[in-house]
């Protein structure tokens, strides 16, 4: 099996690109991922973030990421998100290009699903978390 994605990746050349959030501030998944290239990248960085407004995939970095919870053995934001989130599994999940690949899903199934597309990564956050 091919490695495992992380739906919360950042813009960069070789991420898939997999929704767009829209004026709602929801992500409606493409059809298929489109991997981007770096002239993709060098023009979403006009403006806002591209991350507020794709969303990307890209190899699940396991220990290499800060979400990466060593107890669990997986990705301890999907967690967080489920929780705070609360949104409940439909019995139809919307359709979503990289499900069968995506970290979250094999970690917390319908839930993941359920609760993705309202998440936008915020770069800026992030930033000023590390600090």
């Amino acid at each position: 099996m091919a490695s495992l994605l992380c739906p919360s990746s950042i813009a960069k050349p070789g991420a898939d690109l997999f929704g767009v959030v829209d004026d709602t501030g929801h992500v409606e998944y493409l059809e298929q991922p489109v991997t981007v290239d770096e002239t993709f990248v060098d023009a979403a960085r006009q403006g806002r973030a591209p991350e507020e407004r794709f969303r990307f995939a890209s190899n699940c970095i396991k220990k290499g990421c800060m979400q990466w919870d060593a107890n669990s053995a997986g990705c301890g934001l999907v967690g967080k998100i489920v929780e705070v989130m609360n949104q409940k599994a439909e019995q139809a999940l919307p359709a979503c290009p990289i499900r069968q690949r995506c970290r979250w899903y094999h970690q917390q199934g319908a839930l993941a699903c359920a609760n993705c597309d309202e998440v936008v990564r915020n770069i800026r956050m992030e930033e000023h978390a590390s600090v």
